[in-house]
């Protein structure tokens, strides 16, 4: 049965220290690629809210009441007062 060794000599021959290095080049470029974009970000919106303006919106005026609610809110309003006689 073949058991493993570790050593430094089994990295070595596998190319362990170029391919850690070059993990850790590419994590290194990703993570400065990511920075640069959010750092040109906010320039990015600012140019991209001249051809995209945001839309105001409108607030949804008030309903107006008509007569038949008003006549329920009386008639829920008596029977509340009447209930409190009692």
């Amino acid at each position: 049965m073949n058991s493993l060794h570790f050593s430094i000599q089994n990295i070595i021959d596998g190319q362990g220290i170029p391919i850690a290095i070059t993990g850790m080049l590419i994590v290194f470029c990703v993570l400065a690629l990511i920075s640069l974009f959010i750092a040109v970000l906010p320039k990015l919106t600012a140019w991209l809210g001249r051809y995209f303006p945001e839309t105001e919106i409108q607030e949804a005026s008030t309903p107006q009441t008509s007569s038949n609610d008003a006549v329920m809110a009386a008639i829920a309003y008596v029977y509340h007062m009447r209930r409190q006689e009692k």
